[in-house]
């Protein structure tokens, strides 16, 4: 069955129907899908087979190599490449994913790395039945070609740092009663050194403010509002003056899509030229998602390579 990708009719996306985790893509729906992927940044898949690890992985490989997140983030799991993105505790307390049940802030995948996420790909397993909480997107081709001519000439050559410190390290968890509190990278931390088991630490990257995007040749805007600490070599004031001007430019409500999940959804978007967040939910209900990104390479200058 070809692949049949229909625009959403807003400011970003399309629904993609016909795919078959099972099959391997054909050259044709590559070929279908990054051009989709250009044109509309944000591609949901809806109405397929709930995919195995191995599909999901086999499938996001299509891609590019994909970064070993749940490593970073202390879990343990049979696919490195696949973060599970939940609130599930095991039985001793431990989360089980990344993410608790809080909302997160807008970002890039992997933008604190020195290989960035390039695409990424999350998929619904499980969602609340009472108020499931939205993701949103936003372009970031838009917001730069949004900017000032004065604003882009002040922005090229500047670097932004970024850090998931105090962002979503772990993710943090309400705690049961009569327990103790505990961040969630304590409790996989404490658990991994009594199983033995060693994880790298999170890094932090410094990556210029406009990259040019290396698939569409376009420029973006490279900064979030929950990841890029401060704007390297200006004073703080300045520095967080400019990230709240370039985080209000970016995410204009009438320039962001809105996805209310159904279980088996799986979305392909564009990490480089986007930016996502999700809402909060109720910590009692259970939401089960897999993540996984393909990575590369930013230039020095912001150029593609």
């Amino acid at each position: 069955m070809a692949l049949e990708i229909t625009p959403l009719g807003g400011p970003l996306g399309a629904v993609v129907h016909g795919w078959q985790p099972k099959d391997a893509l054909s050259a044709a729906d590559e070929t279908d899908l990054r051009d989709g992927l250009r044109a509309h940044a944000v591609l949901v898949f809806r109405g397929q087979a709930q995919p195995t690890d191995e599909q999901l992985v086999r499938f996001a490989e299509t891609f590019g190599d994909l970064v070993k997140g749940s490593e970073w983030f202390g879990d343990i799991a049979p696919k490195p490449e696949i973060l599970r993105v939940n609130n599930l505790l095991d039985d001793d307390g431990v989360p089980q994913g990344t993410g608790a049940s809080d909302s997160l802030e807008w970002h890039s995948d992997y933008s604190y790395v020195e290989t960035v996420g390039k695409e990424s790909f999350l998929e619904a397993v499980e969602i609340p039945s009472v108020n499931p909480p939205r993701t949103y997107f936003c372009s970031q081709y838009d917001a730069f070609d949004r900017l000032s001519p004065a604003m882009a000439t002040r922005l090229r050559g500047l670097r932004g740092h970024h850090s998931i410190t105090n962002y979503a390290a772990g993710g943090r968890r309400t705690p049961r009663e009569g327990e103790d509190f505990r961040d969630d990278f304590q409790a996989k931390r404490e658990r991994n050194r009594q199983l033995g088991l060693t994880r790298p630490d999170i890094p932090e990257a410094e990556h210029p403010i406009i990259l040019q995007h290396p698939d569409t040749g376009r420029e973006i805007l490279y900064v979030s509002r929950g990841i890029t600490r401060r704007i390297v070599g200006l004073p703080k004031d300045e520095s967080d003056d400019l990230l709240k001007q370039l985080a209000a430019h970016s995410t204009r409500p009438e320039c962001v899509y809105a996805h209310d999940w159904h279980v088996g959804d799986m979305i392909m978007f564009d990490t480089l030229g986007t930016l996502h967040r999700r809402d909060a939910w109720d910590p009692g209900e259970r939401r089960v998602m897999r993540q996984m990104s393909t990575l590369w390479t930013p230039p020095a200058n912001g150029a593609a390579a």
